[in-house]
């Protein structure tokens, strides 16, 4: 089984750099700012895909996402159990580099990602990062970790809401360095059949796209799909957009 794949980075119309940072193929992907979506295909087994998406209100966002990819592109896991580990290991990471590097104290990134196997995936995020899947429909399949989301599974708002809500971009997790918070890990096991279709991407991409406009980029399939959710997203502009999405054959 393999992995037909596009991704793309890039710093958007506001932001001065791209803190954003994609794991695809072994390689991490970061400091650069893309204006067409690359595109290849790799096999699926034990394979590990993410985004990160470095805090901008932070020092050191760039390196917090370029690091803890850095870190997560050698790791394997396949229970919740041994997400979480690799994901503290990671927060010690940075830890000790803010120890040599005070000035980046506080640095951190959000994540998203999904380690894959002929037998299914195990997906895990923290923050704000997101995994979708195209299937008979379009399902999120993470779970946003801020003060907006939790209004939302309280049914205070709805869905579209979270994309212009002011509290949408305060992050009850984050992974970080130098600064103390309660590290919470989604994560979650999810079928990976022939055919389906996955996208992992940063605020900056769902945060400009309603779910019907997501939807039906991705519909397109994988080159004009990535070009479509590229153009769209850009439109706006307003962060940093980065995505991974593969379909698999």
């Amino acid at each position: 089984m393999n992995l037909f794949l596009a991704y793309l980075t890039n710093r958007g119309r506001v932001r001065a750099r791209n803190e954003d940072a994609l794991l695809v193929g072994g390689r991490v992907i970061w400091g650069v700012s893309m204006e067409v979506p690359e595109i290849l295909e790799i096999e699926a087994e034990g394979t590990v895909l993410a985004v990160a998406d470095g805090m901008g209100g932070m020092p050191c966002g760039d390196r917090a996402s370029r690091m803890v990819l850095e870190f997560l592109k050698d790791s394997r896991a396949g229970s919740d159990v041994e997400v979480r580990s690799i994901l503290e290991e990671a927060v010690s990471l940075l830890n000790r580099y803010v120890g040599e590097h005070p000035e980046c104290f506080g640095m951190g990134t959000a994540l998203a990602g999904m380690f894959i196997s002929e037998n299914g995936s195990l997906l895990f995020n923290v923050g704000d990062c997101r995994v979708y899947r195209l299937r008979e429909e379009l399902e999120l399949l993470t779970r946003d970790h801020t003060e907006v989301y939790e209004l939302f599974e309280r049914g205070l708002i709805d869905e579209e809401e979270l994309r212009y809500h002011p509290l949408r971009n305060i992050l009850t997790s984050a992974i970080m360095g130098g600064y103390r918070m309660d590290l919470k890990v989604h994560t979650r096991e999810v079928s990976v059949k022939r055919g389906d279709v996955f996208l992992l991407c940063s605020d900056g991409l769902w945060d400009e796209l309603s779910r019907e406009e997501m939807a039906w980029c991705l519909s397109k399939g994988v080159e004009e799909g990535a070009t479509c959710l590229f153009e769209r997203a850009f439109q706006g502009g307003r962060d940093n957009i980065s995505f991974i999405l593969f379909r698999v054959l």
